[in-house]
């Protein structure tokens, strides 16, 4: 089975994807430094931290996503 979920990582930032709900060890908030987006006015703009949800999946990897935790618990069914 399958959950939809929402990248929260530079550059796919808001970008839907898909992943198999039987690969996913651990799910965690954390905060993740996003890059400023460059503007014309010549003002320096610094990164920016922002809190994602941490969905770690062992040897694949690690996805950064909008949902929250307890959301995400809702969409595996283990609330």
């Amino acid at each position: 089975m399958f959950i939809k979920l929402t990248n929260a990582s530079s550059p796919f930032q808001g970008k839907p994807f898909i992943i198999i709900k039987d690969i996913i060890v651990s799910v965690f908030e954390t905060e993740i430094e996003q890059p400023v987006t460059p503007s014309d006015d010549n003002v320096v703009e610094l990164p920016y931290k922002e809190k994602v949800t941490a969905v770690f999946c062992g040897t694949v990897g690690t996805w950064h996503v909008k949902e929250t935790v307890e959301e995400i618990y809702k969409l595996l069914e283990v609330v």
